[in-house]
């Protein structure tokens, strides 16, 4: 097996290739997932339903810093942000420094440890939303990872540091709006290694922009890491027909052990 970040790779530069369609036994088939409909094409006062699976669609964005590129590995998130602290900065340089001896600089991702908020939100694999009235429920392909979200509920006074941390949402004229606080500075921000500390702030706002069609704006508020608000803008599509599938990143897993070739 693949080390886990060239799987991750891999899946991104091969999207076309790894949907292909595969016979399944007729009980285990995946069922036709009803298409998301956009805000605008819903009756006044209505919610989208967000339910069914979806992955990244590829389609350019742009980072605070101005950057912009294609799918995945080009999307703002993977070029440093210039309002890094100092402290941020001195551990990517580090990491840097390690990638081009050749000696692994292990980030979370590398180690299999969780990917946590904000980074699960930037892995490729495809994510399944469950949507109630009282909760939304995202299930990730990568290790099965799971977050809830109570909707319209308040952050404890206190909470307690996590992975993924407390998040509530809400619907604000059609667009579900996600804040989560609490995350451990255990974490980091990408699959690159960006630290942050537990003051990290990650408010998520998806939208509809067309049938099947999903819009998600993301600022991060760290000011034990960074100088001011970083905002990502990712798109998603949603998959017909397609269901989680297993993966396990411990199996065989590779990255913290070999050389950068």
């Amino acid at each position: 097996m693949i080390s886990r970040m060239k799987s991750l790779l891999a899946f991104a530069s091969a999207a076309a290739l790894a949907m292909s369609p595969v016979v399944l036994p007729a009980k285990v088939q995946a069922q036709t997932a009803p298409v998301a409909q956009a805000a605008s094409s819903l009756p006044a006062g209505a919610n989208p339903d967000f339910q069914g699976l979806w992955r990244t669609s590829g389609r350019g964005v742009r980072g605070r810093d101005g950057s912009s590129g294609g799918c995945c590995s080009e999307e703002g998130w993977h070029d440093v942000p210039a309002m890094l602290l100092p402290w941020a900065q001195d551990v990517m340089a580090k990491r840097d420094a390690g990638l081009k001896s050749g000696v692994i600089v292990p980030t979370n991702t590398q180690e299999c440890k969780p990917d946590g908020v904000p980074t699960v939100i930037e892995i490729p694999y495809p994510f399944q939303f469950l949507q109630s009235k009282n909760e939304v429920i995202i299930m990730y392909e990568a290790d099965y990872q799971v977050r809830r979200i109570r909707m319209n509920g308040e952050h404890p006074k206190t909470p307690k540091l996590s992975w993924y941390g407390d998040s509530v949402g809400r619907w604000d004229d059609g667009v579900l709006e996600i804040d989560t606080v609490g995350l451990s500075k255990l974490g980091q921000t990408n699959w690159d290694g960006i630290p942050h500390s537990d003051q990290l702030h990650v408010v998520e706002r998806y939208k509809m922009t067309a049938p099947g069609a999903m819009e998600l704006t993301m600022t991060l508020t760290d000011p034990g890491t960074f100088t001011g608000p970083w905002t990502i803008v990712k798109h998603f599509r949603q998959l017909k027909e397609r269901r989680l599938l297993e993966y396990v990143c411990a199996e065989n897993n590779r990255d913290a052990a070999v050389p950068v070739e």
